[in-house]
């Protein structure tokens, strides 16, 4: 009796761990804190970090900001990325210069085409087919423009607070140099104090280790300092073009460097090529990509998008996705499940 009793006992031991292990990324899933291990691939010569998890349909998640910015990677997703596993087979990646992904190898890299194509190829080299794209800010561009040159690898379209690809020419905003935080209190100060967010619960011990791990990259300082370089050569060869367009005379807002791209891109949108089902969700207290923006760029889309939503959060600043992942989640899927049908 007593061997029965502790050979039960072991046994039940023994079947809750294999439960345990079993579920373990369900697990980690459920207390969103964790996008897994880094992974690295060669994207044409580009050292490219990435995170994968999950598994069913494809969905490529593209964060923003520009060069020479240590807030601006793939662990900007964290927050949302393992609900969005739990749905999907999901891909971050840091893009062209930014995160753990090499800088440019040559001036043109520094243009948003470069960019455009580095997303392209790495989609290309991981075998993607077709994927529901999502791009926030500065990503938003890019995807839009993977988007129209390639629809048949395209499934749905995400768009989160893009003054970038809003239609127009924001106020660059003004800048003294490029202070990078470099330290967990800096970094934590910076997140706390900026965007317009009411929620901070997202600035966790493991986001700020991530953002700090960035920030200490020599290759960030040396992307900002070769970002400018490029901007002040560009205002001193096209004088008339900075006349005509100021904003080109600045990185940030419609800046020299993605111009081409942007004008192309909302070209392209108005004349009707665009014909994916789309979905714009906007924070509606972002300093820097106000609600109006998504209100005319919805407008834009759906001129020739039947399948367009538009959704505004109250009390939220330039990263929906952070402040209200559960609620951006089941947006997303509802919004795909429904386009499916």
């Amino acid at each position: 009796m007593k061997f029965y009793r502790r050979f039960k006992f072991r046994y039940l031991v023994g079947l809750l761990c294999l439960v345990i292990v079993a579920n373990w990324n369900w697990l980690i899933a459920d207390q969103g804190s964790s996008m897994g291990e880094s992974k690295f691939v060669d994207v044409n010569g580009i050292r490219t970090r990435y995170f994968e998890a999950g598994q069913g349909e494809a969905m490529v998640l593209v964060h923003g900001a520009q060069f020479g910015r240590a807030a601006g990677a793939s662990h900007n997703w964290m927050p949302i990325f393992p609900s969005l596993a739990k749905h999907f087979h999901v891909y971050a990646l840091d893009k062209l210069g930014m995160g753990l992904t090499d800088n440019p190898k040559s001036d043109e890299g520094y243009w948003m085409q470069a960019t455009v194509e580095h997303i392209y190829n790495f989609m290309k080299v991981m075998g993607i087919k077709k994927a529901h794209l999502v791009g926030h800010s500065r990503g938003a561009l890019p995807v839009a423009a993977v988007l129209l040159d390639h629809p048949e690898m395209v499934k749905t379209l995400t768009v989160f607070n893009s003054n970038t690809l809003a239609p127009g020419d924001p106020a660059p905003r003004s800048r003294r140099g490029n202070t990078i935080p470099r330290t967990a209190d800096s970094i934590r100060q910076f997140w706390e104090k900026g965007f317009g967010a009411f929620r901070k619960d997202f600035i966790t011990e493991e986001y700020v280790q991530a953002e700090l791990e960035i920030a200490q990259q020599p290759k960030i300082e040396e992307a900002w300092r070769r970002l400018e370089g490029l901007r002040k050569r560009f205002v001193e060869q096209n004088p008339e073009k900075i006349r005509a367009r100021p904003a080109l005379a600045h990185s940030s807002g419609t800046g020299w460097w993605l111009h081409e791209v942007k004008d192309e891109t909302l070209r392209r949108i108005e004349e009707g090529e665009l014909k994916t089902p789309t979905l714009v969700i906007w924070g509606y207290t972002d300093p820097s990509a106000t609600y109006d923006m998504g209100i005319n760029l919805f407008r834009l889309i759906s001129q020739s998008v039947d399948r367009t939503e538009f959704h505004l959060f109250n009390l939220c600043g330039h990263f929906p996705y952070q402040e209200y992942p559960e609620e951006v989640t089941n947006l997303m899927v509802g919004f795909i499940e429904q386009v499916g049908e």
